[in-house]
């Protein structure tokens, strides 16, 4: 059993490549109903930026060759074209790549956070469409588990890496009671959409929206809970603003150096932080020469974004510590499902004994025993077997971990008489046998074993 994956991102494929790649959530489900004539589980993860595709196959070679025939079929895209493109990763490698992916080291924004719900979408619908198996929903989840330490124990999200994250955190700075401020959106498009959601994720309260537009920005100012007024409201809108930020379309500046004269006579001497992300300018350069006006436009903020992102890619390489320990953690447990088999096993025949021996026991103590006495009984021998089974279990699962899994399996099976049960291993127990050692397992090799533990 191997897991792989094939995909395209931002650095390896064209756009126009992407979006011939990318597929809906709604047909995700068919996408894998493919996958699965080639491999037993799949996950597909489609965003704007990437295409990847994650299976477990029984051969590294042929499972890539199939998941790419799969992807050039049902995309219908020429093989060689997506081979041109494609990169692809088995087993450790797989992990690592998914694991730093939803840790955002390979997000065209280092660190941004919709990666990690991309990832879980994924996941989501590959499960609910039962095309995740237990690898590959274990996989998934270690992947947003990783993804977390990274946010939480690194800087690769905190520091200002888009116009919009930069225009609130600027916002926030210059005003000291920033959660009560009136902050003033003019425009509805998707840069408005991205100050707007950052404003409310960072704790603003009072948030108004003003757009030519009335649709688009009712839609807007209901889903964020903000107050929606029509653009002839403009200059009153600014008499009573602390911050304004504006990203429309149009083709000539709207707040004019005319226009903020009369403002700032109706404000009472109150400072106000002008924020234009539109290009062409939605705010005349002059108004910056005005009394108590701070503007700031797409290039002033374009050096504090590429200033965030050096500070986040400097954290990149406290996040790949996390990776490797995350990947290390998941390689241990997929290592232990070889011995699976051996440790259920021998849980059953340690329980079959207990309750024959307790049952023996009970037949003569049974007449001079209350029921709470038998109770305590019972629990005694579950706790004794229990106890009895722990550390064998644990240095197997150690030794699974190691590589060796199978010889101490072997040695458990051979010592309890688990014979008869050796072949109700599944496949992947002698995949995993064989990544480790070809040679067959004889009694001096598990003698040998053994004696060094």
């Amino acid at each position: 059993m191997h897991i792989i994956v094939v995909g395209v991102d931002y650095t390896t494929a064209p756009i126009a490549l992407r979006e011939r790649l990318a597929c809906s959530a709604r047909y995700i489900p068919q996408q894998l109903q493919k996958v699965r004539e080639v491999a037993s589980e799949c996950v597909f993860l489609s965003t704007c930026n990437r295409v990847e595709l994650y299976a477990v196959c029984q051969d590294v070679i042929q499972g890539r060759i199939d998941l790419l025939c799969v992807l050039s079929e049902t995309r219908q895209i020429e093989l060689a074209e997506l081979e041109a493109h494609c990169f692809s990763f088995a087993d450790e490698r797989a992990v690592a790549h998914l694991f730093g992916v939803s840790s955002g080291i390979y997000s065209l924004v280092p660190g941004e956070p919709q990666i990690q719900g991309q990832v879980s979408d994924a996941l989501e619908i590959a499960q609910g469409s039962g095309f995740a198996g237990p690898v590959t929903s274990a996989l998934f989840r270690a992947a947003l588990v990783a993804g977390k330490r990274a946010r939480s124990e690194t800087n690769i999200s905190r520091n200002a890496a888009s116009m919009s994250h930069v225009a609130v955190q600027l916002a926030r700075h210059l005003l000291p009671d920033f959660h009560q401020a009136n902050i003033l959106l003019v425009g509805s498009g998707k840069m408005s959409e991205l100050a707007a959601r950052n404003l409310k994720d960072n704790g603003a309260q009072r948030v108004v929206i003003v757009n030519r537009t009335q649709a688009h920005a009712l839609e807007l100012a209901t889903s964020l809970d903000a107050s929606l007024r029509p653009f002839q409201e403009l200059p009153d809108a600014l008499v009573d603003a602390d911050v304004v930020i504006t990203s429309t379309k149009a083709p000539h500046a709207i707040i004019t150096a005319d226009l903020m004269e009369q403002i700032i006579a109706q404000r009472d001497g109150r400072s106000l932080l002008l924020i234009d992300l539109a290009l062409p300018r939605d705010i005349e350069p002059a108004v910056a020469d005005l009394p108590g006006i701070h503007l700031y436009n797409v290039d002033d903020l374009q050096s504090e974004v590429e200033h965030g992102i050096q500070l986040r890619l400097q954290e990149t390489e406290h996040v790949q510590t996390i990776i490797t320990e995350e990947v290390q953690s998941f390689e241990r447990w997929l290592a232990s499902l070889s011995v699976v088999d051996t440790i259920s096993d021998l849980r059953q025949h340690a329980d079959a004994v207990r309750q024959q021996e307790l049952a023996r026991a009970l037949r003569q103590l049974s007449s001079s025993l209350s029921e709470r006495e038998v109770g305590a009984v019972q629990e005694l021998t579950r706790r004794l077997m229990n106890k009895l089974l722990h550390t064998p279990m644990l240095r197997l699962k150690d030794a699974a971990a190691a590589g060796e899994g199978h010889i101490y399996a072997e040695a458990l099976r051979y010592l309890f008489d688990l014979e008869e049960n050796t072949n109700a291993s599944d496949d992947r127990n002698a995949s995993q046998q064989a990544r480790h050692d070809t040679n067959p397992v004889d009694k001096s090799t598990i003698a040998s074993a053994m004696a060094q533990s």
